[in-house]
């Protein structure tokens, strides 16, 4: 309002005009006791006192400062325009009987007489309780995910997308000081990583505005003169593919942990791939010797010694195969159970006249050293036997070996067309070979027996393959 006539105020306040204002209107005479309170102002206050003095407009009115303190009547607006300031959208709290608030901005000027003496003061009142919880409300939020951000362990950013860069509109304080900042809103992205690794980054920031899930990326950073790794998640932020929000967690730690981790695991190989050198040298020797006493005992220790061989070359070999491999702990099974007829049955039997044959349906399949060598010893004993019972005065014939993967288990049939169980020693399968099998199927889980044939011996095993996958 600007400065009005001289006229009475009490035909001011009979004024049905003010009565109808939205806003509350308070106006004072010269001294500052109040004479007239519109209908706005009442309701605001809860209450209309007249004649109250500056010094108790707080007490009367219930006046409080925002931070909730008895408002010092010196700095209320109302007061100043009495005292001759021009006051302009100053916030208090009024505290109503009914213990409601109301969060109200005011203006307060004096009030001039047409020869320009201050004849009053008047208060206009704003009641802006909604706007203000709602403010508040707002920053409440944004300071919880301000300290959220800041507390939470990650480095957070707001960035807005543009064509060939990208511009930070806010982060937390780690984020800032991982890149060297003070501040990071209104940064540009290529000012701050450079043209080159900005351009990687502005490519990830591309893909993850036109996808419907956020993308996950790893960067390596250099902060504070260290080599650190970042997993950083980027999400589209809703309503736009322009911003997007960046959450990146320091994992090096993790990444230092993988990378001791292989070297363990690049060291634990080395030294299983010696190991196995080691051992199969060592069983190399053992058959060897075993090899020179065979020709200086009689014909029954000659025939247990090369027994004994024909096992330690079994176990050799697959100690040979893990050498000769990066799998130091596998064998591939068909391949070794081939290898052990053709060589170490055919070489320990020393028969003229034998042929031995391999045959392999449904492909391969690795196993762990534990299966294998007892496989390899079933082998090698059943094929033994073979060979020293199904040919009898030097006759001769054929061992053959077939091996099927099918359904999760491996089969193994050994055969022969020499003379038959029932033809040969009686002693057949009594002895140690055959408790070494027994005990052997056992230890595999599988089910062994003979099998009839027209001719000859056949023997049969089949296991179930234990967390290996078969190769076509």
């Amino acid at each position: 309002m600007t400065s009005l006539p001289v006229f009475d105020l009490g035909q001011v306040a009979s004024t049905v005009v003010l009565d109808q204002l939205r806003e509350g209107i308070i106006v004072t005479d010269a001294a500052g006791a109040i004479r007239f309170v519109n209908e706005a102002a009442r309701a605001m206050h809860g209450v209309a006192e007249l004649d109250v003095e500056p010094k108790d407009y707080s007490d009367r009115y219930h006046l409080f400062t925002l931070e909730g303190e008895p408002h010092p009547f010196e700095d209320l607006p109302l007061a100043r325009a009495v005292g001759g300031e021009t006051v302009v959208d100053a916030p208090w709290v009024i505290r109503r009987p009914d213990g409601t608030e109301v969060y109200a901005v005011g203006s307060a000027k004096p009030l001039l007489g047409a020869d320009g003496e201050q004849i009053g003061a008047v208060l206009t009142i704003r009641d802006e309780t909604e706007s203000f919880r709602a403010r508040s409300e707002l920053r409440e939020s944004e300071e919880t995910v301000r300290a959220f951000f800041e507390t939470a362990g990650v480095y957070a950013a707001v960035i807005d997308l543009m064509a060939e860069d990208f511009t930070l509109v806010m982060g937390n304080s780690r984020m800032a000081k991982a890149f060297g900042l003070e501040v990071l809103t209104g940064q540009s992205g290529r000012t701050i990583l450079g043209d080159r690794r900005a351009q990687t980054v502005i490519a990830d920031l591309r893909r993850a505005a036109v996808s419907d899930e956020p993308i996950i990326v790893e960067y390596p950073w250099n902060t504070d003169g260290n080599d650190r790794w970042f997993v950083t998640t980027i999400t589209k932020m809703s309503g736009t593919r322009e911003r997007l929000f960046l959450a990146s967690l320091d994992i090096t730690d993790r990444k230092r942990a993988e990378r001791d981790l292989a070297a363990a695991l690049k060291t634990k190989d080395v030294l299983l791939h010696e190991v196995n050198h080691r051992v199969k040298n060592s069983l190399h020797i053992i058959t060897s010797l075993l090899e020179l006493q065979e020709s200086s005992g009689d014909d029954d220790l000659t025939a247990h010694l090369r027994e004994a061989r024909g096992r330690v070359e079994t176990v050799a070999r697959v100690h040979e195969r893990l050498y000769k491999t990066s799998a130091h702990d596998r064998v591939e099974i068909v391949g070794y159970l081939e290898d052990l007829l053709t060589h170490v049955v055919a070489s320990v039997g020393q028969r003229d006249g034998i042929d031995f044959e391999f045959c392999e349906r449904g492909g391969e399949v690795e196993l762990a050293v534990e299966y294998s060598v007892p496989l390899g010893l079933i082998l090698v004993e059943i094929a033994m036997n073979a060979v020293k019972y199904g040919f009898p005065s030097g006759s001769g014939g054929t061992v053959s070996v077939e091996t099927e993967i099918a359904d999760g288990h491996l089969s193994l049939t050994i055969y022969d067309d020499g003379v038959g169980v029932d033809a040969g020693p009686k002693d057949q399968g009594t002895g140690l070979g055959r408790q070494i099998v027994r005990a052997l199927a056992m230890q595999l889980n599988a089910e062994v027996g003979y099998l009839k044939r027209p001719r000859g011996t056949a023997f049969s095993l089949t296991m179930p393959l234990p967390d290996a996958d078969a190769k076509s």
